[in-house]
């Protein structure tokens, strides 16, 4: 059970567990086709709209156990295996090794229900959920340069232009909730604009304007296979189409590419966290009984440049790592979340005496390393300690401030130039926080 103390933090439910999987059924019931059957495609250059990404106090209802590739065909709307000889072609490339297919799926199981639960919010067709595998085989995969990122291979123009934050510190194109809910936002707009899920799902790869050119200015009445095919459009573009399309006819018929498609388990529900204030990530995986890893797994958006393993203020974990979280938290300081680092004791002592010397309870650091409150602690052993990097500060890293008496939030905040708020907010500190001399804050410049 999860401790009622845990007031503002919240729990998003990820999706269901699988029961089984039962045999394809026809398309999803959704009131277009994704073939126009009268003049409807405009052409006409429109505006780009601001899509917020999902609000973090959006909660999706309860699970609702359900087979996951079942719940997939019942929603698929595009054509699948019927669609062209080029889709059976590229899903047999695909399915060359089943078991490779299979393992890579396995992996992507915890995104693949989280993204599934959303389309299945938007009532979008179950294809979509297959799109990250086609962008990126559903890794959430940093930036090269200026170029895209995260399982929807985000451009960072587009990512800005829709409410996403994008920076060294903090890429929200890396957040799997927040870039999900810009994508199928962006797929929704796109079926607006041209009235063809097919459509749409070119104009995500080429652009919507890349798009309009080739389609010119003159109305079609029906958009074949063949007919799209001779799009003035990249090879690219027309090879994702297809590569969606064949993904979607593996998951209708596996049995005919002699794939076991994987079966998901309660380790691969996700669960949201949010605590009162930024956590450190080190903290947060120590206190969820997890390795940095698989904290950073699903919450790379706050694997920073400038600080590998920054402040975090909302994680999602699976299931049950979340639930050992959320039970810490209730009576950790908030005061202490915010930064931490690890460091090798030079001297044998117990949890206890360190912490006189840190000015924390015993319990706390205790708390943070997995250790009983009166454990033996040998010199040489490697401890998470509260505050930046002292190394950090010695070496006149600008990420940092040493509190020094006569220190105030207020003060600091000034002489760095930065909001108020956002230092408090970064060092998981309130306005009424003790300044403990020594103790290091975080110091990040503001985002611009």
């Amino acid at each position: 059970m999860i401790n009622a103390r845990a007031g503002s933090m919240r729990f998003l439910v990820g999706v269901a567990l699988v029961l089984a999987i039962s045999a394809c059924t026809g398309p999803h019931s959704r009131s277009r086709s994704p073939v126009a059957t009268e003049p409807s495609l405009v052409v006409a250059p429109a505006p780009i709209e601001r899509i917020e990404p999902l609000p973090a106090q959006v909660q999706p209802g309860p699970l609702q156990p359900s087979p996951v590739w079942q719940r997939l065909r019942t929603r698929f709307a595009l054509g699948g295996c019927g669609y062209s000889d080029a889709v059976l072609r590229e899903a047999r490339r695909y399915t060359r090794s089943s078991q490779h297919f299979s393992a890579s799926w396995q992996a992507a199981m915890p995104s693949l229900l989280l993204v599934l639960q959303e389309i299945e919010r938007h009532d979008l067709p179950g294809e979509f959920a297959l799109l990250p595998y086609v962008e990126s085989n559903y890794r959430s995969l940093p930036a090269r340069g200026k170029g895209p990122a995260g399982i929807w291979q985000l451009m960072g123009r587009t990512a800005v232009d829709h409410g996403l934050k994008v920076g060294r510190d903090h890429d929200q194109r890396l957040d799997l909730l927040a870039s999900t809910e810009v994508a199928l936002a962006l797929i929704e707009r796109y079926d607006r604009e041209f009235s063809d899920w097919r459509l749409a799902s070119m104009a995500f790869n080429a652009g919507e304007y890349r798009l309009k050119r080739a389609l010119g200015g003159a109305s079609t009445t029906v958009l074949d296979a063949q007919r799209l095919a001779q799009l003035n459009l990249s090879s690219t573009t027309h090879q994702h189409l297809i590569r969606l399309l064949a993904l979607s006819c593996i998951v209708a018929e596996p049995e005919r590419f002699g794939v076991d498609l994987p079966q998901p388990g309660a380790e691969d529900l996700l669960v949201q966290v949010t605590p009162a204030a930024a956590i450190d990530l080190r903290l947060a995986a120590s206190l969820a009984g997890v390795n940095v890893e698989e904290m950073l797994r699903f919450n790379m958006a706050w694997s920073g440049q400038s600080s590998p393993h920054g402040p975090a203020s909302r994680l999602l974990l699976p299931a049950a790592a979340a639930a050992r979280l959320q039970l810490a938290l209730a009576d950790f300081p908030v005061s202490l979340l915010g930064a931490w680092h690890a460091r090798r004791i030079d001297i044998a002592g117990t949890p206890a005496e360190f912490a006189a010397r840190l000015g924390i309870t015993a319990k706390v650091l205790a708390q943070a390393n997995h250790l009983d409150v009166d454990a033996p602690l040998a010199s040489g052993r490697l401890l998470l300690l509260p505050g930046a990097d002292p190394d950090a500060v010695a070496a006149g890293d600008p990420q940092v401030h040493a509190i020094k008496p006569g220190d105030t939030l207020s003060a600091i905040a000034r002489r760095y130039q930065v909001r108020l708020a956002e230092l408090m907010r970064w060092n998981g500190m309130t306005a009424h926080s003790v300044l403990r001399p020594g103790r290091n804050l975080r110091i990040r410049a503001p985002a611009h």
